[in-house]
């Protein structure tokens, strides 16, 4: 079989995935990984092409020179090339292109304006460049009307010419004729770039290269402008697969993607509007304008595509956008139609008390397999929250709420009974991740829950949190957000207890003035007397008995860790600030009338809502063993002393990002704990051996 050629352009058309965001050193790395394994040619440089970022088509991370620096002093014997719009780049760019040794150049212009390449490409043959003619929206003239074009191309001097499906649009049928029209006239060699949208970038390679196409462009993990580009891990693998015996170590390449470019790239499925693109014809660079005027008319912007693309594939303007949109609106109006659907019947019970074993095991079952197959479908950890409450309720509250948000798929059960521990991790062990277990210490019991659920548990990861800070946390997150200054704003917290304690606490050392309302003074007084004598000096926290009421005149916040509907009282609501906020953070502490007229007076009543600390909490928990297991240490590279992940290191030692894995320099540990980031001439040696040793440990 035909050796097939691979354009590798992740450093190019990739990097509108990541808004031209590659720096000269990630070209750099990327771009040597790439020649070790096999690729000869590879594209570089603004998504656009040269001298995009000086007029207004996105602002790279470097200029197109250092972008030539970084390939030219790292390829050895790769060609790295660069693409170029006419009425964009300019000749004066195609010198200083070849000024560092360009070895190609890619022209790209719309089918329809080949003319304005002519002078282009005769340019860039005079610079001693490989030169590429790209018909851009290559669907818009017929597979002869095309070929046509690209005789053209020809003549004006290009090496090889592009077929280019821009908008991902065409079917492998489609391919093949324009290929073979394009082979039947052509004397050069015959190319195909294409898109992702309709998910067909690989057959349509792979039906380019059957009806003799020499050249194939691709990218890591498929990154590229709008739906993306054929990925080029699996377009080597299926080419293998296929009987073609690409020249490439697919391994390495796989590696290097994962390593190198997985990590740059958010979570992506499919976009509607990419395949209504690759449906129509439709070209991404007209998207603004759809979506403001399927906006202003209140359509639906595929539909708008659809229609758009019906009139002018090429060059959808303002204009005509508005037009067809307006007419869509106009051809909609009172078409208008209502949809009844029938909804099973849902129960709105949110927590289930359970006494009884039998019932537990299968309430605890039930809810470690919806968190389960939640956390599957959206590649997330599933975690069954056991917590133990403040006091002894003598059951189990299973909550029929499973959360999803923050990172995590998180189902909860409150017991404080250990008797029922055993039944629990038994029905969840092995059906979630991760136990995430109250280890605080509560009076009533005798051991922390988190002791005998490590004991019984045989499968699932157990991690221990303190319930009670995470709660706490909660209520002053979200007071914080509520209001928009704490520093001297008037709280009254009512109830004693630890809860109550930490967060009268915590809001005073953010400068609120507290007013605490209890029914036992002296252990409060001790509490707090205990906790800082600050607070006594200034007057941040002050103590009142349960019965003083005006105590809440003004008040921005009330806080209720009382489980007595008695204690927030209407008459307390009456002298609040009109804009205030009550927290039952207790639950249980605010009556259904005090509710009522809160409502009735537009104050908000709030429980707290522990979700996003919860998740963060855990977030963090397993951040931090990350950083103690696989970034702490001291060790050598390249003979150098490193030092990472807060590992104090001697004075000259260089400190770098994960002492097993490093992918960057920090700076020099001073000795004392402290980090010197300033470059001095007596660190250079040390500095530039082990930046040398990362990279090369990145690109080997």
């Amino acid at each position: 079989m035909a050796k097939i050629e691979i354009l590798e352009c992740t450093l190019r058309d990739g990097s509108y995935s990541i808004d031209f965001q590659f720096t000269p050193k990630d070209t750099a790395v990327i771009a040597a990984a790439l020649e070790n394994v096999g690729f000869k040619f590879i594209e570089i440089g603004h998504g656009v092409g040269l001298n995009a970022g000086s007029t207004g088509k996105g602002l790279a991370a470097a200029s197109d020179e250092e972008y030539m620096a970084a390939a030219a002093n790292t390829l050895n014997s790769s060609d790295w090339g660069m693409f170029f719009i006419p009425g964009i780049g300019r000749k004066e760019d195609l010198d200083l292109a070849a000024d560092y040794g360009m070895g190609f150049v890619r022209i790209g212009t719309n089918a329809n304006e080949v003319e304005q390449s002519e002078a282009y490409i005769a340019h860039a043959k005079k610079l001693g460049m490989n030169v590429s003619a790209n018909l851009m929206k290559s669907y818009i003239y017929s597979c002869d009307e095309l070929a046509l074009k690209a005789k053209m191309s020809q003549e004006y001097g290009a090496d090889l010419v592009c077929l280019v499906d821009s908008a991902g649009t065409m079917l492998p049928e489609d391919i093949k004729k324009y290929i073979i029209e394009m082979k039947t006239i052509l004397s050069v060699p015959v190319g195909l770039h294409c898109h992702d949208n309709l998910a067909l970038g690989i057959a349509n390679c792979l039906k380019a290269i059957e009806c003799g196409a020499q050249r194939v462009d691709s990218t890591l993990q498929g990154m590229g402008r709008g739906g993306g580009n054929p990925a080029t891990e699996v377009l080597l693998t299926v080419l293998k697969k296929a009987g073609y015996e690409p020249d490439y170590n697919i391994n390495r390449v796989m590696d290097i993607s994962q390593k190198l470019i997985r990590p740059l790239l958010n979570e992506k499925g499919l976009d509607s509007i990419d395949i209504t693109s690759g449906f129509a014809g439709f070209h991404s660079s007209y998207l603004g304008t759809i979506l403001k005027y399927s906006d202003n008319f209140g359509l639906d912007p595929r539909e708008l595509i659809v229609e758009v693309c019906k009139a002018d594939k090429v060059d959808a303007s303002e204009d005509l956008v508005m037009d067809i949109a307006a007419q869509l609106h106009k051809r909609k109006r009172g078409s208008a139609r209502i949809q009844i659907v029938s909804l099973p019947q849902i129960s709105f019970s949110n927590k289930r008390e359970i006494k009884k074993k039998s019932n537990l095991v299968d309430a605890i079952n039930k809810i470690a397999k919806s968190a389960r197959t939640r956390a599957i479908k959206r590649a997330k950890k599933s975690v069954l929250n056991i917590v133990a409450p403040i006091s002894h309720i003598g059951r189990a509250d299973v909550s029929l709420f499973v959360q999803e948000d923050f990172g995590f798929v998180i189902a909860s059960v409150e017991v404080d009974e250990q008797e029922y521990l055993t039944e629990i991790i038994d029905a969840a062990d092995g059906i979630v991740d991760i136990f995430f277990v109250d280890a605080s210490i509560k009076e009533y019991l005798e051991k922390p829950l988190i002791v005998k659920v490590k004991e019984i548990t045989k499968k699932s990861r157990v991690i221990g949190y303190c319930d009670s800070s995470v709660w706490i946390r909660s209520v002053n997150q979200e007071i914080r957000c509520l209001i928009d200054e704490l520093f001297e704003c008037k709280i009254v917290i009512i109830g004693v207890n630890e809860l109550s304690e930490k967060l009268a606490y915590d809001l005073a050392t953010q400068g609120a003035r507290i007013s605490l309302l209890s029914k036992n003074i002296e252990k409060i007084n001790n509490t707090i007397q205990f906790r800082s004598d600050i607070f006594k000096r200034d007057q941040k926290i002050k103590i009142y008995s349960s019965n003083k009421v005006e105590i809440v005149k003004n008040a921005k916040v009330i806080v209720s860790f009382a489980r007595n509907d008695s204690y927030v009282t209407p008459d307390m609501v009456e002298l609040m600030d009109k804009r205030g906020i009550v927290f039952d953070a207790g639950i249980g502490g605010v009556s259904r009338k005090t509710i009522e007229l809160c409502i009735e007076k537009g104050i908000r009543v709030i429980r707290p809502d522990m979700r996003a600390a919860l998740s963060s909490e855990l977030a963090s928990i397993l951040g931090t063993e990350r950083v103690v297991n696989e970034l702490m240490g001291r060790k050598h590279v390249a003979g150098v002393s490193v030092v990472a992940g807060g590992q104090i290191g001697k004075y000259g030692d260089v400190i770098v990002d994960s002492i097993k894995n490093p992918t960057k320099v920090v700076g020099i540990a001073d000795g004392k704990g402290r980090v010197i980031y300033e470059k001095r001439p007596e660190f250079n040696n040390v500095l530039n051996k082990v930046e040398s040793e990362i990279i090369n440990q990145q690109i080997n």
